[in-house]
């Protein structure tokens, strides 16, 4: 079964057990449920914490369809279709399907340093997922959704492999970061040595030191100087840029924040930023550009951020 047949699954669950005529019958149907599959109870457990969110939006759209499902005039059909379009609606909003049930994964601004099986280690950046499928011929990583780096444990007789659905990026040496970008391409940077990157048509390129390649629509880019002195400085919670695009040098810091934070990328095509900021602390770093940039940074609420042109 799927991730997405679990969750459609577990939205049915839980708009029947709100339901004031559930029977025993049925929560004993749903017990057996959650202990047939450890996914099972993952999805109920995320999806009621996403209920118990939309529960503290006021006067939202998902707040007053979930009021209208509820309505003691509607039918029991009724209701589970108007809760299981709100709550998949806040759920495919939210994260993309396969991320509530990975292996490992990162909140927003999260970082995490995990300990494989086999010595490896890996790090995730701010909101970041990742599968991981070791056997007895390989090891893989599958990259579901944001950032990682990862020092890797020799083993001729397992490849190291990390992919995404852009193609792999396979270990010849040691340190490297690979990440999906927000364009929906794969960016592999080499830290240390040597790796091996192929798309999905096929073809192949090997990104050494200093290097990346980007993935996109299954092909492979030509090995390029990485652009960046300290690519993998967000594992150390720094931010280093050198003449970078403000535009950018935003994104990141918005990936470092819960909410939106917006701005016109033509607006701010000539405006370009070096410098080190730490993204433990974005409204600081974004303080530091408002003061040196021609910019004004907006707060509109703690999760609405705009920034502008002055």
């Amino acid at each position: 079964m799927n991730t997405e047949q679990i969750i459609q699954q577990a939205a049915n669950w839980l708009t029947r057990l709100h339901d004031e005529d559930v029977s025993d019958a049925e929560r004993h149907a749903f017990n057996t449920w959650c202990q047939a599959d450890p996914r099972h109870a993952v999805a109920i457990e995320r999806m009621r914490s996403l209920w118990g969110g939309l529960d503290t939006l006021p006067a939202q759209p998902a707040r007053i369809a979930l009021n209208r499902a509820f309505a003691p005039q509607r039918s029991r059909r009724v209701q589970a279709l108007g809760v299981l379009g709100v709550v998949l609606c806040g759920w495919f909003g939210v994260q993309h399907m396969p991320v509530w049930t990975a292996d490992q994964r990162t909140g927003v601004g999260e970082r995490r340093q995990v300990a494989l099986e086999d010595g490896s280690q890996l790090q995730l950046n701010s909101n970041s997922a990742v599968d991981v499928k070791f056997d007895g011929h390989q090891r893989v990583i599958e990259l579901l959704q944001g950032e990682l780096w990862v020092d890797v444990a020799k083993d001729a007789q397992r490849p190291f492999v990390v992919r995404t659905d852009q193609g792999t990026a396979t270990a010849l040496g040691t340190r490297y970061l690979v990440k999906r970008a927000v364009d929906g391409s794969t960016v592999v940077t080499v830290i240390e040595s040597t790796v091996a990157v192929q798309g999905d048509t096929g073809e192949g390129v090997k990104v050494t030191a200093g290097q990346r390649a980007i993935l996109d629509h299954g092909h492979v880019g030509p090995a390029q100087a990485s652009g960046s002195a300290d690519p993998d400085a967000w594992t150390r919670g720094l931010l280093k840029v050198n003449d970078q695009p403000l535009s950018e040098v935003l994104q990141t810091l918005a990936s470092y924040r819960h909410g939106l934070v917006r701005f016109d990328a033509q607006a701010l095509k000539n405006l370009r930023v070096s410098g080190v900021f730490k993204l433990d602390d974005t409204a600081a770093a974004l303080s530091a550009l408002a003061d040196n940039l021609p910019i004004r940074v907006e707060y509109f609420t703690d999760l609405m951020v705009v920034v502008k042109p002055r």
